[in-house]
């Protein structure tokens, strides 16, 4: 038992290493997330105990100091993934996917409403300048079941 502990104390890269593995492995059964990044933490500090000869403290150190980078680090990327989807992509919101379409107007717009065209539906439609039928226009805006459009130029 002394010479399995006296071998661990000795090589902690592979101590890190094999701590690194078991929270991936751990990551793999579902823990959202937290053992992806404590995982490659460790896998990151038993690769530097490798390299470098340092004491068990500045080990555990440095996989705390790495954990919390990596972890902050992916929640400034989800931050940002998460601000780019659009909130066109709300659940129980499909109308959201016309914003941005383009159509024509059927029924001319006057006095700030009218109807569009998308697909094979017809849509009532505001907006803040008279349209003539057929012009070509884009949804900007929805709100129930009223699109807001404004003309395209030519």
């Amino acid at each position: 038992m002394t010479d399995f502990l006296s071998a661990i104390y000795s090589s902690p890269h592979w101590v890190f290493i094999a701590l690194g593995g078991l929270l991936l492995i751990a990551e793999v059964l579902g823990t959202a997330g937290y053992g992806l990044w404590s995982g490659i933490a460790a896998i990151i500090v038993g690769l530097i105990a490798w390299l470098l000869p340092l004491s068990w403290s500045s080990l555990w150190i440095l996989f705390a100091i790495f954990t919390l980078i990596s972890a902050y680090l992916w929640w400034l990327w989800q931050k940002r993934s998460d601000q780019r989807k659009s909130k066109k992509e709300a659940i129980n919101q499909p109308q959201k996917d016309l914003i941005g379409v383009r159509t024509i107007v059927t029924e001319a717009i006057t006095n700030g409403s009218g109807r569009v065209k998308i697909k094979d539906g017809s849509w009532f439609a505001t907006c803040d300048v008279d349209l003539a039928k057929g012009t070509p226009v884009e949804v900007i805006a929805i709100d129930d079941l009223v699109l807001t459009v404004k003309a395209l130029s030519n």
